[in-house]
């Protein structure tokens, strides 16, 4: 039986650049950050209090991949954060230069709010009521 999700692979330009978002920005910790040869880097990164899933920076390598850089979620949120306080969340997150596309908002079953990351992946913070 399937019990956890550990991973989700989040394809990037530069995996430096994207780990310095997820953590300057963003506020995750590093997972991982391991060379294997010349050619190949595994790096992960996740909220500090997630012990379960990481999200992998997984440099592009082919024109697909190229291709699919700020374009993963299709339009829609990548992946949902969750906040036990939106509202510090938000201000810590606009201080840090996340810019939101708009205040944290009603939605059902919460509160949420929108932002993208520095390819344009569509993201989102949400706290349940």
């Amino acid at each position: 039986m399937i019990t956890n999700t550990l991973q989700f692979t989040l394809l990037v330009e530069d995996q430096d650049e994207a780990k310095k978002f997820y953590t300057e920005k963003l506020g995750f910790v590093v997972r991982a950050n391991q060379s294997f040869g010349a050619d190949w880097k595994y790096v992960t990164v996740a909220p500090q209090q997630n012990n379960s899933t990481v999200i992998e920076l997984l440099k592009a390598e082919t024109p697909e991949q190229k291709a699919l850089i700020g374009k993963q979620g299709a339009g829609q949120a990548l992946f949902m954060f969750h906040t036990d306080n939106i509202m510090h969340d938000y201000e810590v997150l606009k201080t840090r230069g996340v810019q939101f596309h708009s205040e944290p908002q009603s939605v059902p079953g919460g509160k949420g709010a929108g932002f993208k990351d520095l390819y344009g992946n569509e993201l989102d913070m949400f706290q349940p009521d």
